[in-house]
């Protein structure tokens, strides 16, 4: 196992979740295995689960996970401004989001889940 990808807080009634990912080995990174596990989930969550919306958070300096989720499609919605302090400083929050008619992949090879 290289990372976690998941959907969280989902909410039915609404059709919205939040997206969390970590991979954990260094050694993994950058090699476009986030970009296929994203894209993976959010395929499952719009066309299985029926969900509208899905949200996530990253902190500014993370320039790596900004750019795997615009390609993946997410937009920038918000940004909480110096918020949480890391390393010795104050950074902001970057809020992104992506909408189920934003998202044309198609990735799952087994229809039959």
């Amino acid at each position: 196992m290289i990372g976690t990808v998941s959907l969280e807080d989902i909410n039915h009634i609404n059709r919205c979740a939040t997206l969390g990912i970590f991979i954990g080995d260094k050694d993994f990174r950058g090699k476009g295995y986030g970009t296929e596990a994203i894209k993976l989930v959010l395929e499952y969550g719009f066309k299985y689960l029926n969900l509208k919306n899905v949200k996530l958070d990253l902190m500014e300096f993370n320039e790596r996970a900004l750019k795997c989720y615009k390609k993946c499609g997410f937009k920038e919605y918000g940004r909480r401004r110096k918020c949480r302090f890391v390393n010795g400083k104050y950074c902001d929050t970057i809020e992104m989001d992506i909408l189920s008619e934003e998202f044309n992949e198609d990735c799952i090879r087994n229809k039959n889940i």
